[in-house]
């Protein structure tokens, strides 16, 4: 059976990084096209604000895509997070959601990877980033532009939320 799955999946780390609210993102290593550094360093702005129930000490970050056969020529990439809270201990590498194909433009993977760093940032007890009027907001491409959306109609482009 071994060779069976392998013969239909293959992981690949693509990417590389880490985040500290003093320093950013630092991308380590990346194969990846600048539009995933790009959407990183925007996401990495946004964890500097808007946090509730806790602080973050520091994100690793590992970019793997899953090639499903040989012949596939879309490869998804999911970015997995590590976060560690203030105080805490990290809450090892993991992902829940969608990824995104590799060749994505900057808008779609800001959406996929912002989405999958915020279900990682919740599991340790923090919400981020928090609306203005309460409650998470999301993640969603509006005309195009990576954007956070929140329940009260509240927006801001991934990378420019306001404290």
């Amino acid at each position: 059976m071994g060779n069976y799955v392998d013969s239909w999946f293959s992981y690949e780390t693509l990417l590389t990084a880490t985040w500290s609210s003093d320093v950013g993102v630092v991308v380590t290593s990346s194969v990846l096209p600048m539009a995933w550094t790009r959407a990183l360093k925007r996401i990495g702005r946004d964890l500097r604000v808007r946090r509730f129930n806790g602080a973050i000490a520091h994100i690793r970050f590992k970019a793997e895509h899953l090639q499903i056969r040989e012949d596939d020529e879309q490869d998804y990439v999911w970015l997995s997070s590590d976060v560690t809270p203030e105080g805490g201990v990290s809450h090892r590498m993991g992902h829940s959601g969608e990824g995104v194909l590799a060749t994505a433009g900057e808008e779609a993977v800001a959406v996929s990877c912002a989405t999958l760093v915020q279900d990682q940032v919740e599991r340790t007890g923090i919400m981020w980033p928090r609306g203005r009027a309460g409650g998470a907001m999301g993640a969603v491409l509006i005309d195009g532009v990576a954007t956070r959306s929140g329940r009260d109609g509240e927006q801001a482009a991934i990378g420019s939320l306001p404290a």
